[in-house]
């Protein structure tokens, strides 16, 4: 009985990361990502962190700007990380003979891949600022 508690706490103590993702399609400006395409931004930046692979300095440190009032749905007080969303579904990649822009969207995640939220500089306030995408 008491491995079921047990068990059972542990169960409802995960519940909140795999809750985090967004129940449907999040639109950043006239840009639309499922739950598939945020799931593999956050793998690809996961993957290029973890092997030393930063392109075009992709993923950095994300700074939540409280002036920004963006609502990060992981725990924790940091560090989080930013990776580009392609809206074409690519996975973002970019060398110093082959430049891509990083474009304007960026999934927001820590650094075990833990979703926090869908970010665009679409509409922000100041050229390097960000604004939370629709449905996030």
């Amino acid at each position: 009985m008491l491995f079921k508690s047990i068990l059972a706490t542990l169960f409802l103590t995960a519940l909140p990361a795999l809750a985090a993702l967004p129940s449907g399609v999040v639109t950043c400006g006239s840009n639309r990502y499922t739950v598939s395409a945020i799931t593999v931004a956050i793998n690809a930046g996961v993957r290029d962190m973890e092997s030393g692979n930063f392109p075009d300095d992709y993923p950095h440190q994300y700074y939540d700007e409280p002036s920004e009032h963006i609502q990060l749905w992981c725990s924790g007080n940091g560090p989080w990380y930013e990776f580009p969303i392609m809206p074409d579904g690519s996975i973002y990649t970019s060398t110093s003979s082959h430049y891509v822009s990083p474009g304007t969207d960026r999934v927001v995640f820590t650094e075990s891949g833990t979703y926090c939220a869908v970010v665009t500089h679409t509409g922000a306030a100041t050229y390097d600022g960000f604004v939370a995408c629709d449905n996030d």
